[in-house]
């Protein structure tokens, strides 16, 4: 988090006493939302603007504050904000039970600001360090997708080159694909992985030889079988892989060539 963006903390207790201290410890240095109930704290926990800490007191009518933590820990939206119990429980059992739902630290009342002060900065710490790797993962696992699409294509241009395609094809072959699929109402997310997946439909025809596959005239009915192989040729190429995309790639080579029953 930017350091001239201020954090903000919610405080969950049915005491307004309660959050009026806690309040009053944080307010120089975070922006602080209160909720008198559980229900009103998951509520705000998932709204549209997070919390980056949440101070959960136990004790609570309804909703108690392990139901509300449980809850959060559930919920993909809120599951990595951090929770710190604040609370007169501080038998050893509360601690550990607390901890078990996904809590991150156990403050006992009555607090001691400077305590709560730098649990809390060691708190929000941690989460922006988790923030910051998590952010850096997934731009990694943007680039290696974008180099796997791209090896995949290139190997699609490679069997155009021995087939003396034009580069236009493979283009071609992708964005039909695409489109059909749209048309049959499949999801975006499967009309995607079709678009990069067809690239490879002929990449068994680097298997096949170049009298047979650059043969200027009709092939005989030794030569069709031959050629014929490519789609199995492709198959091994591609290999067994557990990506989404490398199966599906594989499915293209070996059924690019069928046609529906009738």
């Amino acid at each position: 988090m930017p350091s001239n963006i201020k954090a903000t903390i919610l405080i969950v207790d049915d005491a307004p006493e309660n959050i009026d201290v806690l309040t009053g410890v944080l307010r120089n240095d975070y922006k602080v939302k209160a909720a008198l109930n559980g229900a009103t704290a998951i509520q705000i926990a998932n709204g549209k603007t997070k919390p980056d800490l949440i101070l959960l007191d136990v004790l609570m009518p309804g909703i108690d504050g392990y139901e509300v933590c449980r809850q959060l820990k559930e919920n993909v939206e809120t599951t990595n904000i951090p929770v710190i119990f604040v609370t007169a429980k501080s038998e050893v059992k509360d601690e550990e039970y607390g901890f078990t739902l996904g809590a991150v630290d156990y403050i006992t009342k009555p607090i001691s600001p400077p305590l709560v002060l730098a649990r809390v900065k060691t708190q929000l710490a941690l989460y922006d360090q988790s923030r910051h790797l998590e952010k850096l993962v997934q731009q990694r696992t943007a680039e290696l997708n974008e180099t796997r699409v791209e090896i995949i294509r290139r190997l699609g241009r490679a069997a155009e080159f021995k087939d003396n395609e034009t580069g236009m094809h493979v283009i071609r072959m992708s964005w039909f694909s695409r489109f059909l699929a749209e048309q049959i109402g499949k999801s975006e997310q499967w009309c995607d992985l079709l678009y990069n997946a067809a690239p490879m439909h002929d990449i068994g025809k680097i298997g096949i030889p170049d009298r047979v596959l650059l043969k200027p005239g009709k092939l005989d009915s030794e030569e069709w079988e031959i050629m014929k192989k490519h789609v199995e040729y492709g198959a091994e190429i591609i290999g067994d892989h557990s990506s989404p995309l490398l199966k599906l790639a594989k499915e293209v080579a070996i059924f690019h060539h069928e046609m529906p029953s009738q």
